[in-house]
């Protein structure tokens, strides 16, 4: 029900600006953090950066992926990407896509603030709905996973629930066809909008006409533009191909069922104390929501800490003050009237800690962990020396623009190109995908000592291949980081050799490393500030049974 146009207005909520710049400028510091520390991946910031930045070449979204380039049109379908083009064509960088996602963001919270005051004409509640927006678990881990469409809509879907709150129907309108171009299935909960509208809303023709045209825009997309800018990447008909990705194998839910409803737990659990009462408003995101519980891939995406929860958030936002509404109205005007207001603050305070116990952010304890999966690992969002030497490998071998397969860490600081594969695809298991990447690519850029939450070898059956094909050449490798040329002069290309001494050759033992003792070592100064080290190594038991890497 509408109230009447409260007195107060968020642009002069000083605690609203204070708590959006504090959240802001952490989302925004920890979203570059991953990305500095080594740590966003191709397969997610990569692409979308190699996608926007491929429209600077005239190309429609045009991004790699394992058996060649293809569209996003082709995919999820996300036009909206289009609005970063003038951003990436002035920096272009990945970090300016995860900057404009984390801000955009934040400011989903004035029209959480402004249907809060709305509805229940008190700033504090207005404050408090702000707030469960800024601190949701879901919504700051979807803005931490490197860069997706349906972060990009979280706040745009509150924009037009905002404007429909206002019964401002051309901003209204506006805003869900922002929303629906960020990603196909965007429009899914924009259906579930209209239904609302029409059930509930007491706008039946405007609730009718919005599932309309979430229906049609869907199907049109869905069927037809994916289906337009679908290439030989896909096997089969775009549609299909789309739906054997995420569920190609639903025999698999019955072993991960009490997972996924312990995941779906912690989705919702934060908001029920008042978000029950406003059940009805958490109807749209309910087919979003169990198309992505039972999904079956890539990876488990039915966790709370992926992006796909982002489209939940506006309709949790809604549910509690929807909650809020009703609680007031329940206990109307006697003794108990403020009780309400203590359900919102605890339902607030419930909201941050929840955040701070399911989220890697500084009110975490565990965020400030220098220990495996403590936020300040290197794994997370922490920076070590090698993450140095990563940038200056970068920089000073890697030539621009070249046709590359690199490593999937290092591969999104590389995006700037017409084609980058990965070196490893999460489903290559066996190598067999780099023998056909390598006929398209001019350098292979591998990590051997892949020093993230997969073992060291990751990549070594990739690099293995790399050695052995007969038109590149090792001529780079600096700490790990081996970069093969194609075709590269003879002069250029690092010598492979491995000599095996007898132990009468060997000096006393220096130090013991686990598997192998360290015999001896020499360091000779060449030109500059350059230095040549040799290693005397003596195995514990005999040779391994796989090649030798030189790292």
């Amino acid at each position: 029900m509408m109230q009447p146009p409260p007195t107060h207005h968020p642009i002069r909520d000083p605690l609203l600006w204070l708590a959006m710049l504090v959240v802001g400028a952490m989302l925004t510091l920890l979203s570059l953090a991953r990305y500095w520390g080594y740590n966003s991946g191709m397969l997610d910031l990569g692409n979308m950066s190699q996608a926007i930045l491929s429209v600077l070449r005239g190309e429609p979204l045009v991004w790699t992926g394992p058996y060649g380039n293809g569209s996003r049109l082709a995919g999820h379908v996300e036009i909206f990407y289009l609005a970063f083009v003038p951003l990436v064509a002035i920096w272009p960088n990945p970090q300016v896509l995860l900057i404009g996602q984390a801000l955009l963001a934040t400011v989903g919270a004035i029209p959480a603030y402004r249907i809060a005051l709305r509805q229940l004409d008190s700033r504090m509640a207005a404050r408090c709905i702000a707030l469960i927006y800024l601190f949701y678990p879901v919504m700051q881990t979807a803005v931490l996973f490197d860069f997706h469409g349906d972060t990009l809509a979280m706040p745009l879907l509150l924009f037009a629930l905002d404007a429909a709150d206002r019964k401002a129907w051309r901003s209204y309108g506006l805003w869900l066809a922002l929303a629906l171009s960020c990603k196909v299935y965007v429009a899914a909960p924009v259906a579930g909008i209209g239904a609302y509208l029409w059930l509930w809303g007491g706008d039946r023709r405007v609730g009718f006409w919005t599932m309309v045209a979430a229906v049609v825009y869907g199907g049109v997309v869905f069927f037809g533009v994916r289906e337009f800018f679908a290439d030989s990447q896909v096997v089969g008909a775009a549609a299909t191909s789309y739906v054997n990705h995420y569920y190609g194998d639903l025999g698999a839910i019955a072993a991960t069922l009490p997972d996924r409803f312990y995941h779906a737990l912690l989705v919702f659990g934060p908001m029920l104390l008042l978000g029950w009462r406003g059940w009805r408003w958490l109807l749209p995101a309910a087919p979003l929501t169990l198309a992505v519980l039972v999904s079956t891939g890539p990876g488990a995406v039915y966790q709370y800490n992926y992006h796909h929860y982002a489209l939940v958030v506006p309709f949790v936002v809604l549910a509690v003050v929807d909650g809020a509404l009703r609680a007031r109205a329940q206990v109307g005007q006697g003794a108990q009237a403020w009780r309400w207001q203590v359900d919102l603050g605890a339902t607030t305070v419930l909201v941050v800690l929840a955040s701070a116990l399911l989220v890697q952010q500084p009110l975490n304890p565990r965020f400030w962990s220098r220990e495996a999966n403590g936020g300040l690992h290197h794994w997370i969002y922490g920076r070590i020396e090698r993450d140095v030497v990563k940038d200056r490998v970068l920089a000073e071998h890697v030539p621009e623009h070249a046709p590359l397969a690199a490593s999937i860490f290092l591969a999104p600081h590389l995006a700037n190109r017409d084609t980058l594969y990965v070196v490893r695809y999460p489903q290559d298991l066996d190598g067999s995908l780099l023998p056909t990447i390598l006929p398209h690519v001019d350098y292979v850029l591998a990590d051997a000592l892949f020093d993230w939450r997969a073992p060291t070898t990751h990549e070594q059956v990739q690099i293995r291949m790399a050695l052995d094909a007969p038109d590149f050449g090792l001529v780079v490798a600096r700490d790990g980081l081996l970069l093969f040329e194609r075709d590269a002069p003879t002069e250029a290309v690092l010598p492979q050799t491995v000599t095996l001494v007898s132990m009468s050759d060997l000096p006393d033992l220096e130090l013991a490393l686990g598997p192998a003792l360290l015999r001896g070592v020499e360091v000779l100064p060449i030109e500059g500030r350059r230095f040549q080290a040799r290693f005397v190594w003596q195995l514990n038991g005999p040779p391994p049974a796989h090649d030798w890497v030189a790292i």
